[in-house]
């Protein structure tokens, strides 16, 4: 019997990074990352101190959590 791993996304999309990373995406200081943790962005936790973020699914997190919200008038006014 083989087991093989199948992830959802191939390897080759994934794409990870650091608080700052994270901040750059957003537009945001690494404060807001930190308050964003404690709300429950998802992570990966390398040691003591490391933290790495999944992009797609810090993305897939802020919509999920906060929703998708347009600027200005109804209609594109």
């Amino acid at each position: 019997m083989q087991i093989t791993a199948s992830p959802e996304v191939p390897t080759s999309q994934l794409k990870f990074g650091n608080k700052r990373d994270v901040a750059a995406l957003l537009g945001c200081c690494v404060r807001t990352v930190d308050n964003l943790l404690s709300k429950g962005l998802p992570h990966i936790k390398i040691g003591h101190r490391q933290v790495r973020f999944d992009l797609a699914a810090v993305h897939m997190w802020l919509v999920r959590t906060y929703g998708r919200q347009r600027l200005g008038k109804e209609g594109g006014q």
